[in-house]
């Protein structure tokens, strides 16, 4: 999972899935977009807390805690500066 890639799957959900992830993506794709976007009722609605989809998302970039707060970061100014 590159930042390249999460930004593309924000970018359709929020374009075509009122900002929702695609089920037809990976866990960790799912997981990736829901933080980005801060979509919390679909976090809920699948029984993840923010911190247990962090953690399943560092692990699958291969990202420390330290350093997802950074990707995190860098794909939602990328998705900002496009709205501008």
């Amino acid at each position: 999972m590159t930042k390249d890639e999460i930004i593309e799957r924000c970018r359709w959900a929020r374009d075509h899935n009122e900002s929702h992830p695609s089920q037809q993506w990976s866990t960790g794709e799912q997981l990736a977009v829901a933080l980005v976007l801060r979509d919390r009722s679909w976090l809920d609605s699948t029984n993840h807390t923010t911190e247990t989809a962090t953690d399943m998302v560092c692990e699958r970039a291969g990202l420390s805690a330290f350093e997802f707060t950074g990707w995190l970061n860098d794909i939602r100014a990328a998705l900002e500066s496009e709205q501008r």
